[in-house]
């Protein structure tokens, strides 16, 4: 049995790629299962001077929560004739492989790991980051560890981070699309005004899934024909500056919609992202790999944390 510290040549490059998918939508923490997440904002109390000593309200705003990870690995198997039909296909010519006895000896770039590995970082992404639920029985990454829609859902019962006022109520039966997905936008927003105003004076993300996004583009163009044209598309949500427009491929499929500052969205892995356990085991006909790494989805803190019902 062979055990590789992740940071061999075969991989380097993948997890520099998964890593890159990650840091586009989260913030990226190397922590420990005892260390808060952390989310600290100053907000904008600038004013012009006077001789009146009026201290700003809520200037520095605070907020923790300890992450949680879980273990997650791929197992794979490769038959001793499945590596030589591979070599001996166009991929000897394509991978420059050198004699089929090396390959036997060192089967790596016949096993696709590259793809392997960079497909699992993006299926982490788009189907784990919000709506997986843990799962041990079953296979694939939505049900490898628990999404962000689940620790949220936790975070507004009794007891939990969220405060109920920060959770936007969608009427019953209501389905957010094209005659009302601008309006529920804008109700999140005012939310955000009414529970914490002086979140609006920070950069804040207002997240749904792609399709959503398209969907309020549409809604904004049919209620504003003479200003908004076919095509426009909005960055930041009309009236609200700071807040952006983001779509989020993990929310494909569902209504949710959240608000929050970028940095309170975190990717958690305990150890280097470019860092996990490669465990190659040698059979009598067969080569097996297992690959774990301990990683997790969380939100910083529940205060700074707007969402709708519709999870």
């Amino acid at each position: 049995m062979q055990v590789f510290d992740g940071k061999k040549e075969i991989i380097t490059d993948v997890l520099v790629d998964g890593e890159a998918k990650i840091r586009a939508l989260y913030q990226l923490l190397v922590t420990d299962n005892k260390s808060p997440l952390i989310n600290l904002q100053i907000m904008d109390i600038l004013r012009a001077a006077s001789d009146d000593f009026s201290p700003s309200a809520g200037a520095l705003q605070f907020g923790a929560r300890v992450p949680t990870f879980e273990d997650v690995d791929i197992d794979l198997q490769f038959t001793t004739g499945e590596m030589q039909t591979l070599y001996r296909s166009y991929l000897q010519y394509v991978k420059g492989l050198t004699s089929e006895k090396d390959v036997l000896a060192n089967p790596f770039e016949v096993f696709f790991l590259s793809q392997i590995l960079r497909t699992a970082r993006a299926n982490l992404v788009e189907r784990a980051s919000w709506k997986a639920v843990k799962n041990a029985a079953t296979v694939g990454s939505a049900y490898a560890i628990t999404g962000l829609l689940s620790k949220m859902t936790a975070g507004r019962a009794g007891g939990g981070d969220i405060p109920a006022g920060n959770v936007l109520a969608v009427a019953s039966g209501t389905t957010i699309d094209d005659t009302n997905s601008y309006e529920q936008m804008l109700a999140l927003c005012q939310v955000v005004e009414a529970q914490n105003q002086a979140m609006l004076e920070i950069p804040l993300q207002f997240r749904c899934s792609p399709g959503m996004v398209r969907s309020i583009n549409r809604r904004r163009q049919a209620k504003f024909p003479n200003t908004v044209r076919p095509g426009d598309t909005m960055t930041n949500i009309d009236g609200y500056d700071n807040i952006t427009l983001v779509a989020d491929v993990g929310l494909s499929g569902k209504q949710t919609q959240v608000i929050t500052p970028a940095s309170n969205l975190n990717f958690v892995c305990n150890e280097d992202v470019s860092a996990y356990t490669l465990t190659v085991v040698k059979d009598v006909k067969a080569m097996k790999i297992n690959i774990r790494m301990s990683v997790g989805f969380d939100y910083g803190f529940g205060k700074f944390t707007f969402l709708n019902d519709k999870v």
